[in-house]
């Protein structure tokens, strides 16, 4: 069984994420450190999302907005994240759902 280029990218983005994640929420003592991988999350939960709503087909309208609303989350994060200055716990939080949030309709779910 030959798995699908698009499907290796999507494990690969995930396996970055788990490392991303995993120092997101490492303390430190240094804050950009949290930034920089709190930015990462982000950036690497929108690729997700990206590709999980781009890789349905077109008659799937419903399957398709509910893959794009799984960026509200981190919508929502980086509202809190500006808020506060800095990434606390749950904007960290809502970052990674929005990341498992598209892993899962793409893997799973849709």
């Amino acid at each position: 069984m030959a798995f699908s280029p698009l499907f290796i990218l999507e494990v690969v983005i995930l396996f970055s994420f788990i490392v991303t994640g995993i120092f997101m929420f490492v303390p430190k003592k240094d804050e950009t450190v949290h930034k920089i991988f709190f930015a990462l999350a982000i950036m690497l939960g929108i690729l997700v999302t990206v590709i999980d709503a781009t890789s349905m087909p077109l008659d799937f309208a419903v399957q398709i907005i509910m893959a794009w609303l799984g960026l509200v989350p981190s919508a929502v994060a980086v509202i809190i994240a500006v808020a506060k200055g800095k990434p606390n716990t749950l904007s960290k939080f809502l970052v990674l759902l929005t990341t498992v949030y598209g892993a899962l309709g793409y893997l799973v779910i849709f």
